[in-house]
């Protein structure tokens, strides 16, 4: 745990810069001007947490005043606390992963990485290369999945993903996999041919007896265009959740915030490096706290 919480602050240090050298100016205050309100709203704009979230707490601190003690950083949280409800569902037992993506959001880096967390966690673990446009993806999985003694299932033979799934299900699940977790090939949300192959390939892994949840592979670096890219894919296939990478190479990192508050999609994982092990569990309470402090 104490890793998670170490990755997790050092991975938020760009974004949290800036909104500590904005508190740090109001410190010994009692209540904000104007002025001091316009910058507070500036810093959370640059930071991506999004219109809705930062117009509440700029509001909430408009109309309070404070005792001469108060921690504006405690009183932040608080605020984003009050303003974000996150519906957190069980689903550890889910066996099938299908991790979607637009290109370059490091979503076959990212399936190694989930694998090799679920591996640790002791869940037999299936790695299964279904990016039938990009041959460098598949021996990429097919080099992580020997470096972490993983088990590997592709066919560089076919162009037909959903023949990859369904043969991988099959053989998976029939050989006591619980964890199967299925790298497809990056699609532009906006492509309705290549969205409608990704909804026959989620078609035929439900032809299977197991839940299959969709996880959304988003690049933490594109804002706000990360929330389109959520709504578009939600039109081809039901999104579970998501996981937010290059988390730490970002000043925008308040983009967690704002996709919850929007979608009411939970966040599963957040990417803050390179390495295989750079890949934790999101926490929205050490989020909260990594916006403030690296404590």
């Amino acid at each position: 745990m104490f890793s998670y919480i170490k990755k997790t602050f050092s991975g938020l240090k760009k974004t949290r810069n800036n909104i500590v050298n904005t508190f740090t100016k109001f410190h010994g205050k009692r209540y904000l001007n104007q002025n001091e309100l316009e910058e507070l709203e500036s810093t959370l704009f640059q930071s991506d947490l999004g219109i809705d979230i930062i117009d509440k707490v700029v509001d909430e601190f408009r109309d309070k005043k404070f005792n001469k003690d108060v921690s504006w950083e405690d009183e932040f949280i608080g605020s984003l606390k009050t303003n974000i409800s996150l519906d957190l569902n069980n689903d550890e037992d889910v066996k099938v992963l299908l991790l979607v993506g637009v290109n370059g959001t490091g979503k076959t880096t990212t399936s190694a990485k989930l694998s090799n967390y679920y591996k640790n966690k002791s869940f037999k673990t299936m790695l299964v290369g279904a990016d039938t446009y990009r041959a460098a993806a598949v021996n990429q999985l097919r080099l992580w999945s020997e470096k972490l003694g993983i088990k590997f299932i592709s066919n560089e033979f076919t162009k037909d993903p959903a023949s990859i799934v369904y043969d991988a299900l099959n053989s998976g699940l029939n050989d006591g996999y619980n964890k199967i977790i299925i790298d497809t090939a990056g699609r532009l949300h906006n492509s309705v041919n290549l969205m409608q192959e990704l909804k026959k390939l989620y078609n035929v892994a439900n032809k299977f007896k197991e839940k299959v949840k969709v996880v959304l592979v988003v690049d933490s670096n594109v804002g706000q265009n990360g929330m389109n890219q959520a709504i578009d894919f939600n039109k081809f296939l039901p999104l579970d959740s998501l996981i937010l990478t290059k988390m730490d190479g970002t000043a925008r990192g308040g983009i967690a915030l704002s996709m919850i508050n929007k979608l009411n999609i939970p966040i599963d994982f957040i990417g803050v490096g390179e390495d295989v092990e750079d890949l934790v569990p999101f926490n929205l309470d050490l989020y909260l706290k990594g916006l403030v402090t690296d404590e």
